[in-house]
């Protein structure tokens, strides 16, 4: 009973902040060549739970993490057309093939500074079929997308604005791991895939048995997974049970300090996070 009204609290606050977060989402004024012509606009920051942040235009945009034409990442879809961009994180050995046919070698380059190339952008049908890839320090994001032949001058500004403004968050506050889902389809013991993905390196990492009495959580360590270094992952096999979180994972960080960690699902939008237990 107790269990009950605490996951009704959090998700009485989770519904308040979901009203509130476009009033409360940190905003800029920027600038944006438009035919020629400065405008002045109101950009939205975007932290997304895949470890990358940009600006976008809320007022003509949406933004948000899962899937479309098969590609999972986080969509910016045009409120006014047919016109979208997604950004997915891709492994190494993905961006070198991408890159391969570029007369430089983005992917050295990107060690030392950060790398932005199209590696097309076709106009087929009176449509423009888009990849960019972005490098910064081994990490790589792969921006696909298409938009009308008239909105060469419009929406694909915006979309290049929005590039431009992405920055990697390898330290930003919160867990050095990232959550995704590899298979959202239940086995036949209603177990699913995650996979892990860590943000810097790590080391010690191991599963957690989460159990709880009211607020109060304790745990069994479950598997050992080891050490990983920044961008490795592990697709890990779990059962979500009850309403509170009973999976999660503990990791020792490069300063030495133990962190530990409750693998959750997001009552927005269904995508997987990882909440401290501890603070």
């Amino acid at each position: 009973m107790y269990r009950k009204a605490v996951s009704s609290l959090i998700c009485l606050m989770l519904s308040v902040l979901m009203f509130l977060s476009p009033a409360l989402a940190e905003t800029r004024e920027g600038v944006i060549a438009l035919e020629g012509e400065e405008q002045t606009i109101e950009e939205t920051l975007l932290e997304s739970p895949l470890g990358f942040s940009f600006w976008y235009v809320a007022e003509s945009f949406d933004a948000w993490t899962g899937e479309m034409d098969y590609i999972e990442g986080v969509i910016i879809e045009s409120l006014y057309s047919d016109d979208f961009m997604i950004l997915s994180l891709i492994p190494e050995e993905d961006a070198e093939d991408y890159a391969e046919d570029l007369d430089e070698d983005i992917i050295g380059m990107s060690y030392e500074s950060r790398v932005q190339a199209d590696i097309y952008r076709d106009l087929e049908d009176g449509r423009y079929y888009f990849l960019s890839l972005i490098a910064d320090e081994g990490q790589y994001i792969r921006a696909v997308g298409e938009y009308s032949e008239e909105a060469a001058e419009g929406n694909a500004r915006y979309f290049q604005k929005i590039l431009d403004s992405i920055e990697f968050l390898p330290g930003m506050p919160g867990c050095l791991f990232r959550a995704l889902w590899e298979s959202e389809a239940m086995d036949d013991q209603g177990r699913v895939q995650v996979t892990l993905r860590a943000m810097e390196p790590v080391t010690d990492v191991q599963l957690l048995n989460l159990e709880w009495d009211g607020i109060t959580v304790s745990w069994e360590e479950g598997a050992l997974l080891g050490n990983f270094d920044a961008r490795q992952e592990v697709i890990i096999t779990v059962e979500f049970i009850g309403d509170m979180p009973n999976n999660g994972v503990m990791y020792t960080d490069e300063e030495g300090y133990t962190h530990y960690y409750a693998l959750d699902i997001s009552g927005e939008d269904g995508e997987l996070y990882l909440w401290d237990i501890i603070d």
